[in-house]
C-alpha cells in the first residue's frame, strides 16, 4: 500500500497535463500512487496519460465518460489505497520537495490533515500577468480542534477552501464525496465537510503548489447555478465553524466575510461577457442573491477596514444598495476585480 494517493481529474488538458505529471514524477518523495482520471477527454489527454502509465507502474489511469470534475475526483477517491490522499489540478504543477515535506510533517506531528499554501499565477492570452503567494501564515503550526477554535479569528483568512491545498488522511474521506450536482464551489463544500471531521490540523508555511488561473476557467464563466451553489457553501462553512465551539458573534463575523465576498463574486459573474442575461434579468438575479445571502443582515459584521481601496468602493456601493452601477459599468468592474484579486 502506498503512503500517498495523488488524484488528478483531467478533461481536455493536453496543453498542460504533461507538465503536471512530470512535476509529480520528479518528486523527491517516491512512495505514492498517481491516479489520473480521464473524464471523457477528446483532445488526446487520455492517450498522454496511458503513455506515462506504461512507463511508471505507480500510475493508474481511469477512463470514464464525461461527468464533470466532481465525478472524476470521486472516482479517484474510490480507487485510492494510500494512507493519505491529495488532489492536484491538471493545469497546475508542484515543486520537487512538496510531497516529502508534507508527508514528513504530517507523519511526525500525528495530524489528520495538512494545509499548505500556494503560489497563484494569473494567465491571460497565454501569458502570465501576475503571481502571488496565497494563504500565508507566519509560522507553521499544529493545532487541535479546540486550539483552532481559539485562533480561528486570526487564521480564517489563511484557511483555504481549495481541495488541492490539503493532504488528507484517507479515513477522513470515508463518508465524504464531492457533490456532482454542483457545477461551482463544490470543492469549498468538500473541504469544509472534511475540516469539520478533523481533530488535529497542521498548517504548513509552504507555497510549493503552483495554481494557475486562466481566462476561460470556471471562475471566468457565467454560472447560472451560482446562487444555489453558494448557499450550500455558506451552510457547510457554518457547520464547520460551529464544530469549533466559537461564539455566535465570531461565527457571524467569519460567515459575513464569505457572504459579502460571495455576493461580490455573483455581481462579478453577472458582468462577464459569457452572461447573456438582459439588464433587468441581471438585476433580478442580483436581488435574489442579496436576499438569500442575507447581505443586509451580515453587512454589520463585515470588517471593511481590512479591504483594499477597490474592494472598499464596491462594498460601499453594495451596502448602499447601489451595486446596479457595477452591472452598468461591467467592463470597469471586471478589470478592477481581476486586478485586485490578482494582488491578494
Amino acid at each position: 500500500m502506498p503512503l500517498l494517493s495523488v488524484i488528478i481529474p483531467i478533461y481536455n488538458a493536453r496543453t498542460y497535463i504533461e507538465k503536471c505529471i512530470k512535476s509529480i514524477i520528479r518528486q523527491s518523495f517516491w512512495d505514492y500512487e498517481l491516479i489520473l482520471v480521464d473524464d471523457g477527454s477528446v483532445d488526446g489527454s487520455g492517450y498522454i496519460c496511458d503513455t506515462y502509465a506504461e512507463q511508471d507502474n505507480r500510475i493508474n489511469v481511469i477512463h470514464q465518460l464525461n461527468q464533470g470534475v466532481s465525478a472524476a475526483r470521486n472516482a479517484g477517491v474510490e480507487a485510492a489505497s494510500g494512507r493519505y490522499v491529495c488532489f492536484v489540478d491538471a493545469d497546475d504543477w508542484i515543486e520537487p520537495d512538496l510531497f516529502k515535506i508534507c508527508i514528513d510533517t504530517i507523519e511526525s506531528n500525528g495530524a489528520d490533515i495538512l494545509h499548505h499554501g500556494m503560489t497563484r499565477s494569473i494567465w491571460k492570452n497565454g501569458e502570465e500577468v501576475s503571481s502571488s503567494k496565497k494563504y500565508i501564515i507566519s509560522d507553521s503550526v499544529c493545532l487541535t480542534k479546540e486550539q483552532l477554535g481559539e485562533r480561528i479569528q486570526d487564521m480564517y483568512s489563511s484557511v483555504s477552501v481549495n481541495v488541492f491545498n490539503y493532504i488528507y488522511k484517507r479515513e477522513l474521506l470515508r463518508n465524504i464525496r464531492f457533490d456532482t450536482r454542483m457545477p461551482y464551489s463544490e470543492d469549498n463544500v468538500f473541504a469544509m465537510q472534511v475540516l469539520r471531521n478533523t481533530n488535529v490540523y497542521y498548517f504548513l508555511n509552504n507555497y510549493g503548489y503552483h495554481y494557475n488561473v486562466r481566462a476561460g476557467s470556471a471562475a471566468y464563466k457565467w454560472q447560472p447555478k451560482m446562487i444555489a451553489c453558494y448557499m450550500k457553501t455558506f451552510s457547510a462553512i457554518q457547520v464547520f465553524l460551529r464544530s469549533l465551539n466559537i461564539t455566535k458573534k465570531e461565527e457571524h463575523e467569519l460567515v459575513a466575510d464569505k457572504v459579502i465576498n460571495g455576493y461580490a463574486s455573483l455581481v462579478y459573474n453577472l458582468c462577464l461577457p459569457t452572461c447573456t442575461l438582459k439588464y433587468k434579468e441581471k438585476l433580478n438575479v442580483m436581488r435574489c442573491g442579496r436576499r438569500l445571502f442575507k447581505v443586509d443582515q451580515y453587512k454589520k459584521y463585515y470588517h471593511l477596514e481590512k479591504q483594499s481601496l477597490f474592494d472598499k468602493a464596491k462594498t460601499i456601493l453594495t451596502f448602499c444598495h447601489m451595486e446596479c452601477f457595477l452591472i452598468l459599468f461591467g467592463s470597469i468592474y471586471l478589470g478592477g476585480f481581476t486586478n485586485d484579486k490578482a494582488k491578494n
